[in-house]
C-alpha cells in the first residue's frame, strides 16, 4: 500500500513539473520571447576546443578532461556541431 501511495505521489509530482514547463514556456512565447530550451554547458573557447580536438582523433574521455566538460556534452557536440554552434548563437544574445 505504502509503494502505491508513493508511486502516485511521484507520479502526481511530475504532471506538475510539465505543467509548470509549459506554463513557463507560453510565458516567454506571450511577451515575444522564444523559448531556447536547456543553457549550453559549455562556452565559445571550450567549442573551438573540443572541435580542434576531435580533427586530431582525440578521444571523449581525454577532451572531456581537458576541457571540463562531461563526456556526454563532448559526444553531443561530435554527433551533431551544427546544432551546437547554433545553440550557442541562440544563447549568445541573451549572454551579452
Amino acid at each position: 500500500m505504502a509503494v502505491r501511495e508513493a508511486l502516485i505521489a511521484f507520479m502526481a509530482a511530475t504532471e506538475a513539473t510539465k505543467e509548470a514547463e509549459r506554463a513557463g514556456i507560453e510565458h516567454a512565447k506571450a511577451n515575444g520571447e522564444s523559448y531556447l530550451g536547456r543553457k549550453p554547458s559549455y562556452s565559445r573557447d571550450q567549442l573551438v576546443a573540443v572541435r580542434d580536438m576531435l580533427s586530431q582523433e582525440t578521444s571523449g574521455s581525454s577532451i572531456a578532461k581537458v576541457t571540463k566538460l562531461s563526456r556526454q556534452t563532448i559526444y553531443r557536440i561530435k554527433d551533431n556541431p551544427a546544432a551546437a554552434e547554433a545553440t550557442l548563437a541562440a544563447w549568445g544574445q541573451r549572454w551579452a
